[in-house]
């Protein structure tokens, strides 16, 4: 039966933030809780090791969801997560999900554990979360669900992007950030993909011609990278520059998402077909040489 309401705790592991309360969104927020008093009797669903760990999130994502809404309360979670690594690369992550019932739901309590975890790059981590960070993720949040209940073509880049946060492996990872980079920025599926993707995230993100550049080369030399791994060549890229090289593209990815979230009207028009896409990047690319 829809409709039934949840109101659901997941502590967030590996967060540093010095408030107490932040609303990220309408029947969302992250809250200082030493221990969810609703919570009581549910010990004996963990083993001491998890409960301990889960006990001593300074920090918990709280939100009330209904029952078959869109998205769902795992993407939910995952979106949050998301949004607070668009800000930074943090390394913050959910392990479970504690579920209470409310109203006509009442009694019907629950937990999950979740599997898949946002992995992290030693060295290239920032713990702490402002105040205006958090601000700022929970704009991007609210672009962030609206694409994600569209289902559409910047769903697809989503989930690619997660899927990259998600891996373990630096060559799944990167993949995934390319395809969710080609995602986002492709129209053609013509000879000259590097050079296309590469243009278009140059003119998107950077005004200066210098600053241009730099951006071409670094998504063009990252995109090459990834040729290289799905060819079969991962020994192009030696094992001292695999991390460092997913940290780029991570990087990279995090700027145009950015870019993109900031602009109602860039949205409009990468949901839209290839023909939308290639009129818009077209425009924006006049007047730009990229280098050979």
């Amino acid at each position: 039966m829809k409709g039934r309401r949840f109101r659901l705790y997941a502590p967030l592991l590996d967060f540093a933030w010095e408030g107490d309360t932040f609303a990220f969104a309408p029947d969302l927020d992250i809250k200082r809780i030493k221990r969810p008093s609703e919570l009581a009797g549910m010990d004996e669903w963990l083993s001491a090791p998890e409960w301990d760990r889960a006990s001593h999130a300074a920090h918990w994502l709280v939100h009330e969801h209904t029952e078959g809404a869109v998205p769902h309360a795992g993407e939910i979670e995952n979106l949050v997560l998301l949004s607070l690594w668009l800000m930074k690369p943090t390394k913050t992550q959910i392990a479970h999900r504690f579920k209470v019932g409310m109203a006509e739901a009442e009694g019907e309590n629950g937990m999950s554990r979740l599997l898949d975890r946002f992995m992290w790059i030693p060295g290239s981590i920032e713990l702490e979360f402002s105040s205006s960070e958090l601000q700022s993720a929970a704009k991007l949040y609210a672009t962030l669900t609206q694409a994600c209940a569209a289902r559409g073509r910047l769903n697809n880049a989503l989930l690619l992007t997660i899927g990259g946060c998600w891996a373990h492996d630096w060559q799944v990872s990167l993949i995934c950030h390319a395809a969710a980079a080609e995602a986002l920025l492709t129209y053609s599926t013509g000879p000259g993909i590097t050079r296309r993707l590469a243009t278009s995230f140059a003119c998107l993100t950077e005004t200066d011609s210098s600053k241009r550049d730099a951006a071409f080369l670094e998504l063009k030399t990252l995109y090459s990278n990834r040729s290289d791994i799905m060819h079969g060549r991962t020994h192009n890229v030696g094992a001292s520059d695999r991390l460092p090289t997913l940290v780029r593209f991570q990087a990279l990815l995090r700027k145009l998402w950015n870019v993109v979230l900031a602009s109602p009207a860039l949205i409009h028009v990468l949901e839209g077909t290839d023909a939308q896409r290639e009129v818009h990047l077209t425009r924006i690319q006049q007047g730009y040489s990229p280098p050979p």
